[in-house]
């Protein structure tokens, strides 16, 4: 029989509704997980078994009294520590902000918690979700990297600490830990869920993000937090569809292989392996096509690199004037060039970025999704974060994305699959998402033996 913390949000959320399991009893397998593993692993910023246990208490005696709330009602979820919180510090990983206390939920944080989640604990983020090396280590290897800047977050739900786990994107913060721990990761469209109390990277870019087990999980934690919010001036207005029902339709979608840049760039065996799983969608019923964007990538990455650092230097501005001296090295270089960097060029990377979305807007009329291999290679050595090169022009063009596991390498590291799809396209994107994930049936985990 497996274990609790084995289980993902669908398989348990009709038994706590059924009273057959617990929020209590759920929050303890995790906690135990958890402890067993975190001197490896480092996943934790702060965790407060005895506030997370308060929680689940309340949402068991929620259950009991019939005020179930839907089924994120008693799941411990992760937070990546730049979400404010009202019972725990945001430190971002950073001495700055230490001490820092919020006083309040960021929107993503508030309607998870309405929803009935527990909020179970802060994980590591490279400082500022920016590149640094954080001190999380990779599950299926404690000698590779995690990927960042969403480590914790990403790892805990590979090591099962929790089912599910908030990040966060501005380059490929999601999605290229997702791949290098073997979880789904995904990221949806820009301004789709609120920034509202998130300590910023770079407004232009910045997008909520998180991690599951499994695709159909994605799409219980999307339409927990996706609506409009005048507090964030990103924010976009659309209706919000019931996400479910779109995988009741679920059939073999028509996909376009991205080969230009991305098969140049990547290594060989992932090269090899991601025409390879287009050739089993292919015999498994999906229309794939090559397919070659009206886009010079180098361009686009140049551009992406601007705009981060522009606006990066903007959202430090005042911190690292007062305290250049607590800021890692590649923060402390996202500043400076941001600050070296002319109004003009500032402009031109916008404009480069307004003609990627057309770019891609065009690319996707006629296909579902767009397929890539999420990162360059499995996952590097831990001096490196590994590149954002591959996932950071979905997040320029400001268009959901997706990473599902989908092979392991030589090495035995698990390999992500990227898929990209229309602009507020979440419910096509993740149905097909889903068939994918049925047909290539991963089922790798880490070995703790």
């Amino acid at each position: 029989m497996a274990e609790l913390y084995n289980l993902t949000i669908a398989e348990v959320s009709n038994e706590i509704q059924n009273k057959n399991v617990s929020p209590v009893e759920l929050l303890e397998s995790f906690l135990k997980r958890s402890e067993s593993l975190e001197d490896d692993l480092n996943v934790w910023v702060a965790m407060d078994p005895e506030l997370a246990m308060k929680a689940a208490k309340v949402c068991e005696s929620e259950v009991d009294l019939g005020r179930y709330k839907g089924p994120l009602h008693g799941i411990p979820i992760g937070v990546k520590d730049i979400y404010y919180t009202d019972d725990m510090k945001t430190t971002c990983c950073s001495p700055i902000f230490k001490d820092f206390e919020s006083g309040y939920d960021s929107e993503p944080v508030k309607l998870l918690r309405e929803a009935g989640a527990i909020i179970m604990g802060k994980t590591v983020t490279t400082q500022f979700a920016c590149g640094d090396p954080p001190p999380t280590r990779n599950p299926w290897n404690l000698r590779r990297t995690p990927g960042g800047s969403s480590s914790g977050s990403a790892v805990g739900v590979a090591a099962e600490y929790f089912p599910a786990s908030l990040g966060s994107q501005t380059a490929g913060s999601v999605l290229r830990p997702a791949a290098y721990n073997g979880v789904v990761g995904f990221k949806p469209t820009h301004g789709l869920v609120s920034r509202f109390g998130v300590y910023p990277v770079a407004l232009s870019l910045d997008t909520m993000g998180w991690f599951t087990k499994n695709v159909r999980d994605s799409a219980t934690m999307l339409q927990c937090m996706a609506g409009y919010d005048d507090r964030d001036e990103g924010s976009v207005f659309s209706e919000i569809p019931r996400y479910s029902d779109a995988f009741l339709e679920s059939k073999a979608p028509k996909i376009g292989l991205v080969e230009q840049y991305y098969l140049d760039e990547a290594d060989a065996e992932t090269v090899s392996s991601i025409r390879a799983l287009a050739d089993q969608l292919s015999n498994a019923g999906a229309e794939v096509s090559k397919i070659s964007l009206d886009v010079d990538f180098e361009q686009i990455l140049a551009a992406h690199r601007v705009i981060m650092t522009v606006e990066g230097a903007f959202t430090h501005r005042e911190n690292f004037a007062e305290r250049p001296e607590d800021y890692l090295p590649q923060v402390r270089n996202i500043i400076e060039t941001g600050n070296g960097t002319s109004g003009v060029n500032y402009v031109s990377a916008r404009n480069a970025q307004r003609k990627l979305k057309s770019a891609v807007e065009r690319a996707l009329r006629g296909y579902d999704l767009l397929l890539s291999p999420t990162a360059v290679s499995g996952a590097p050595t831990p001096e490196t974060t590994g590149q954002p090169v591959f996932q950071a022009p979905w997040t320029m063009a400001g268009v959901p994305s997706i990473s599902i596991p989908y092979a392991l390498d030589i090495d035995g590291m698990p390999l992500g699959a990227q898929l990209a799809g229309k602009f507020l396209g979440e419910s096509s994107l993740l149905a097909a998402a889903s068939w994918i994930e049925s047909i290539v049936e991963f089922g790798e985990v880490p070995d703790f033996s």
